[in-house]
């Protein structure tokens, strides 16, 4: 598109302050002019009578960066308003990589479904990830984390043990790279291994390399049920001793004997910033998680990787151990009739797909313990599911903060391609599920500060330039939704459903949502962090 105006339009600039009627103006990739009238003559121009324009959402949390290769317009995501997916998260992501333990890091990717291009992992560092993904020329802008668990398969491998100071130097060195060549940050994963297997000591000697860059350090933090304090306290000791920002992956509390105290980890994150550390948090908004069946089992079977894994899991001796802290993750998850299969890769199982452990265990004439054994041993340990293990008082505790941004925790999907996947309906519905229900019908946020929390704050928080407000100099990502419908329709059930009510979706300049369709000429692009 060359010069156009978006004419009659309400407009949200981002900030937080009230809403005004005017009209956008936009030429190229960049947003021109933002005022009451516009002379209309030699643009094209988009009536929007009745809608409200929002800068472009920006995904605080997502896991896109292989799932680009599968979907490289970002289909769920574009078609909810989102224009920019932070990616890489949970210390899940596909680089750095060292040739000789690419087999480790594929296991470890195939925990979150994606794929890799035909020829495999041909790079070692951000640049080489990013000029593989820019051939895909992706529909979505994409802003990339260094994950520290492929940080810590490069360096130490999957063993359960702390880093040597070489490996640690390693690991600086490798991060340090990463950044330099425009990486936005770290993420770590420490309920997952490897990144369970690192001390504190070494998250702090790691974030002092990004305070450094003045890049941002986000964490799946170490527990989210019982030791949730205690990793909030964690989160916090790494920002103060390190400097760093610090940024609380999803947060909440799991468990129904635990429910509340996601809101008192909330209110120690805001005394955290009122003494100075600079924390934030992101949140989607369900009362279900998604993961891998692997957080059923406990840390250390997973010392050394997969197969040391499926070995214990064979193991008579092992047995016992492994069923009685299955049992106890189970309970506090509520139970196997409230974790759903979600993914699996093998076709001798798909009849599981959608349907609970519960189900599996009763189907197969198990105890649900050795259901869990079972269908991890089948599947190569590659199974995806949903725990319904949330509690409302602190989804909407949560959600009312505005230093909380919006992250779905989910990927770019398309309801055709990955059909056979009963995924967590946040990879299609989160952000118009704030706007509609949140918004709308429970009155819990005005809309202008849930727009913030989807557009300027996670823009802040990164230090992601010219994106996340309306206003000239900046880039044209805008998205326009008629408050009075956009819903989510994605459900657990039906998950592959995308919202209605998000009319336009513009990015970079170029339609890439119009009447509500994909137009499939999305052009985003690698967001690189400026040294």
């Amino acid at each position: 598109m060359e010069h156009v105006l978006i004419h009659g339009v309400t407009i949200i600039d981002g900030t937080g302050k009230s809403r005004f009627q005017g009209d956008i103006s936009f030429d190229g990739d960049t947003i021109t002019e933002v005022a009451p009238h516009i002379d209309p003559i030699g643009k094209t121009v988009i009536n929007a009578d009745g809608l409200v324009a929002s800068p472009g959402f920006i995904d605080a949390h997502t896991h896109t960066d292989r799932k680009i290769f599968d979907n490289p317009l970002g289909d769920s995501k574009v078609m909810q308003g989102v224009t920019t997916d932070v990616t890489c998260h949970c210390g899940i992501g596909p680089f750095p990589a060292k040739q000789d333990r690419l087999k480790e890091l594929t296991t470890y990717l195939n925990t979150l479904s994606g794929s890799l291009p035909s020829d495999g992992i041909t790079w070692s560092d951000f640049a080489g990830f990013a000029a593989a993904v820019e051939k895909q020329q992706p529909g979505i802008n994409l802003a990339m984390l260094v994950s520290h668990g492929a940080l810590r398969i490069a360096s130490v491998g999957l063993a359960d043990r702390p880093a040597t100071r070489e490996e640690l130097l390693m690991m600086q060195e490798m991060l340090d790279t990463s950044l330099q060549q425009g990486a936005w940050g770290m993420s770590t994963g420490l309920v997952y291994p490897p990144g369970s297997f690192a001390d504190t000591k070494e998250l702090i000697t790691l974030a002092k390399v990004l305070a450094k860059h003045k890049a941002v350090y986000t964490s799946h933090i170490r527990g989210e049920s019982a030791t949730l304090g205690k990793s909030i306290e964690e989160a916090i000791t790494i920002g103060r001793e390190s400097g760093v920002k610090v940024l609380v992956s999803h947060l909440k509390a799991i468990g129904k004997p635990f429910w509340g105290q996601g809101l008192a980890a909330l209110h120690r994150i805001e005394h955290a910033r009122e003494e100075g550390v600079d924390i934030w948090a992101d949140q989607y908004p369900y009362e279900a998680t998604a993961t891998s069946l692997l957080a059923l089992t406990p840390g250390w079977a997973q010392d050394g990787g997969v197969n040391a894994l499926l070995e214990r899991l064979a193991s008579p001796s092992l047995r016992p151990q492994l069923l009685e802290a299955i049992g106890k993750e189970l309970h506090v998850r509520g139970g196997a009739d409230r974790v759903k299969i979600a993914g699996l890769k093998s076709a001798a199982n798909q009849q599981w797909v959608g349907k609970t452990m519960q189900d599996y265990a009763t189907g197969r004439q198990l105890p649900v313990e050795e259901a869990v054994c079972q269908l991890l041993t089948e599947e190569n340990a590659t199974v995806s599911a949903v725990y319904f293990s949330l509690g409302e008082q602190d989804l909407e505790g949560i959600i009312k903060s505005p230093n909380v941004a919006v992250g779905s925790d989910g990927q770019a999907m398309n309801p055709q391609r990955d059909q056979k996947e009963s995924v967590h309906p946040r990879s299609y519905g989160t952000f118009p599920r704030v706007l509609g229900r949140f918004v709308r019908e429970k009155g819990m946020l005005t809309l202008e500060t849930a727009i913030s929390k989807m557009t300027s704050l996670p823009a802040s928080i990164y230090r992601i330039p010219n994106r996340g407000l309306i206003k000239p100099g900046y880039k044209a990502d805008l998205t326009l939704f008629d408050p009075e419908t956009v819903i989510d329709r994605a459900e657990f059930g039906t998950p592959h459903q995308y919202p209605v009510g998000i009319p336009y979706v513009v990015i970079n300049g170029t339609l890439a949502v119009s009447q509500s369709c994909l137009t499939g000429n999305g052009r985003g692009s690698i967001l690189r962090k400026q040294r």
